[in-house]
């Protein structure tokens, strides 16, 4: 069965989809067309993900790998497949993939330099640049490991906008995006989030997290459990920092160590509830029931591991609060407080009068030498990065190179994404997993080019003064704030150790519970988070879109009309003309550049990039150049989102909704009260609804 088929047999629901199309630009009819699109979503899926929980597209049979790369790869296929490699397709990174192939465009990702401290530094600079007053100190006196402690004295409130807008600098704009994109997969295996209160006014110890995932994301997973278990940020999260060996207080009773990391570093980041075979399966004992890979003794025994570790520069062991404690440096250890007894942990002994860190260690050998770790890892690292139900022999294959190398992600990640069976769910075209909503975010995104934006103005959480905004900071960066309330996650904003969604997540739909399918990011995806994400488009697309604010007309004091001539005399007028959004600090702020689609309508009509569409006419009914330069937007679009997933029924529908008002006659006279040029037009009228429809479809939102 084919969509058409799928479609032809509920008219009613094709119906609303093209009233959705039609009436895309109208908010009074954004809730009935979101929610018709998610069920035309759930429609696909059903259609598309038969067959994936089990076999896997049936490449199980092939095990050479050699047979299923496409090499000599055309623009449809380099998006499906960088899509889950990266943040997003750009046009240089499908023309870069084509040119390189994929093994060779992998090799060279995997082997770019490291760049240390990259969402520390980036946070750093921004904290500079809109809060000069209290952060005086250089970036490396910030960073070296010394008494000149970043926000610890101001705990600044927007230290969270800091860190978000530096880990989208860094995921939107780094040319390593497999290794960004691996350390945020690696955060919802070794969750830390802003649920820890402290972390609302010390935003640095989200952004020394992720640089300890990027950093280690092309090491051993074994070095990764090392280097988080020393992290300031994961000891306050999971609260084992200020842990002490068995001590009575006051009160003359027994205070234990705290148990949470030592039960969630087995739980959830290394060797899961349940024992693994290899491809992933549970093992069972001889009454079939499940075998457990730990025991509370191991939960005890290991939070003795983890005592005496507290925050350096603490002026009192274990103490927290908004202004102690340095939150970019590793704990610090005190003996005293460190229980160095013997310990058994799974089995093994961990050995009397160990150092509190090669206590550690040792527990983390222990740990990384259990069966279960290697298929739990890499089952989580593939639905995570490629396919939310994997084949026993994906996940077996991939926990073998997992076992066999010593835990080694740089040999897992490229064994995820050579996997025959990625492979031929590509070259299938099938939808093997819904797409995260920041995921889908950063995608668009970075199809537009988004850049971080000249010289907008930070005023804390008042407003210019005066024309000149004296009392303000001109700050030139990204700037983004939590992203939650219209994607119901973000970077660092998971509510609890256990993710934004639960990996076995089964939708309540008689297929998908027939077939025992996972849908983890249907969790979320609520009609409200959609609604959201929709509106959030169109904010952007209308606020901060390059040829969209020049071609923008202000009147000035006298009642004459300007365009602006820069995007610096966009800004500098911004106090004086009360444009909220550039100084707003609730407001993302960010430059986005519709080149490509400028330059698709006016080839296709006028077959020249001269900027003056001469051949697109005020009526419709005239030209037929509009309608071949609608239909060529539309085609490039959906190859430029999706990789050409879209069907024909629904380009036309988009078609056929837009091609009467691609441009409006009496908005292009000067003399009306707000004049608009034909380009302004294009935008709103044709760009702007075609990127929306297209943003929001089912074969934009899987994969």
């Amino acid at each position: 069965m084919l969509f058409k088929d799928i479609i032809s047999q509920n008219h009613s629901l094709v119906m609303s989809v093209k009233i959705f199309y039609r009436d895309i630009r109208l908010m009074g009819n954004m809730l009935k067309g979101v929610q018709m699109r998610y069920l035309i979503l759930f429609l696909i899926a059903v259609f598309f993900l038969n067959g994936c929980g089990g076999g896997g597209g049936g490449s199980s049979s092939n095990n050479n790998q050699n047979n299923a790369i496409v090499e000599d790869v055309n623009s449809s296929f380099a998006v499906k497949f960088l899509n889950k490699a990266t943040f997003g397709a750009s046009t240089n990174d499908v023309k870069e993939l084509q040119k390189l192939g994929v093994e060779h465009w992998l090799d060279k990702q995997l082997n770019m330099p490291l760049e240390k401290n990259v969402y520390l530094k980036k946070m750093i600079e921004i904290a500079k640049m809109a809060e000069p007053s209290v952060n005086t100190n250089s970036i490396d006196e910030y960073i070296t490991d010394n008494n000149i402690v970043f926000n610890k004295s101001k705990a600044s409130f927007q230290s969270p906008r800091f860190f978000m807008s530096s880990w989208f600098y860094n995921t939107l704009s780094k040319k390593d995006q497999l290794r960004h994109k691996v350390a945020y997969a690696l955060s919802q295996i070794i969750v830390e989030s802003d649920f820890e209160p402290i972390f609302t006014r010390r935003g640095e110890a989200l952004a020394r997290y992720f640089d300890i995932l990027y950093q280690d994301a092309f090491s051993t997973y074994k070095q990764l459990l090392r280097d988080i278990s020393f992290n300031s940020g994961m000891g306050m999260y999971l609260t084992f920092n200020g842990n002490k060996v068995l001590y009575k207080n006051k009160a003359d009773i027994y205070v234990y160590p705290d148990e949470n990391y030592a039960r969630e570093v087995m739980q959830l980041f290394s060797i899961g509830l349940n024992k693994l075979k290899m491809d992933g399966t549970s093992i069972k004992d001889a009454k079939g029931n499940l075998i457990p890979t730990y025991t509370q003794t191991d939960v005890n025994e290991l939070s003795r591991v983890f005592t005496g570790w507290d925050l350096k520069r603490n002026n009192k062991f274990g103490q927290v609060g908004f202004t102690r404690g340095d939150l970019t440096h590793p704990l610090e250890f005190t003996a005293k407080y460190h229980d160095d007894k013997a310990k058994k942990l799974l089995g093994e002994t961990i050995e009397a009068g160990l150092s509190g860190k090669d206590d550690i260690y040792r527990a983390i050998d222990i740990i990384m030498a259990q069966e279960s770790v290697a298929p739990y890892i890499s089952k989580n690292l593939i639905m995570r990065l490629t396919k939310s139900n994997p084949s026993s022999e994906y996940i077996s294959r991939v926990a073998n190179v997992f076992k066999n190398s010593g835990s080694d992600l740089k040999k897992v990640t490229k064994a995820i994404f050579m996997d025959p069976e990625l492979w031929n769910d590509l070259k299938n075209s099938k939808i093997v997993k819904f797409k995260e909503p920041l995921i889908a975010y950063t995608q668009f995104l970075r199809s537009m080019y988004a850049k971080p934006f000249n010289n907008w103005y930070f005023c804390g959480f008042g407003a210019p003064q005066d024309d000149t905004a004296t009392n303000c900071q001109k700050v030139n960066s990204f700037l983004f704030n939590d992203t939650r309330s219209y994607l119901a996650q973000g970077p660092g904003r998971a509510p609890s150790v256990f993710n934004f969604y639960d990996n076995s997540f089964i939708p309540n739909d008689s297929y998908f519970q027939n077939n025992q399918i996972n849908a983890p990011e249907l969790q979320i995806q609520s009609d409200t988070m959609l609604i959201n994400f929709n509106n959030q488009i169109r904010n952007n697309l209308l606020t901060w879109e390059k040829g969209y604010i020049l071609e923008h007309y202000y009147k000035d004091e006298q009642g004459n009309w300007h365009r602006y001539t820069s995007i610096k005399n966009y800004t500098d007028l911004a106090p004086k003309l009360h444009n909220i959004p550039v100084y707003y600090v609730g407001a993302d702020k960010m430059l986005l550049d519709a080149k490509e689609e400028y330059n698709i309508l006016e080839m296709a009509s006028d077959g020249d990039t001269n900027g003056d569409f001469k051949n697109i006419e005020d009526n419709a009914e005239k030209s037929s150049y509009n309608k071949k330069a609608l239909k060529a937007l539309i085609a490039f679009e959906n190859n430029k989102l999706t990789g050409g997933m879209m069907s024909q029924e629904e380009m036309d529908v988009i078609y056929d909704a837009l091609k009467d008002k691609m441009y409006n006659k009496y908005n292009n006279k000067q003399t009306s009260s707000h004049p608009q040029t034909k380009k302004y037009q294009l935008y709103t009228n044709t760009i702007v609804p075609v990127i929306r429809a297209i943003v929001t479809s089912d074969a934009y939102m899987t994969e």
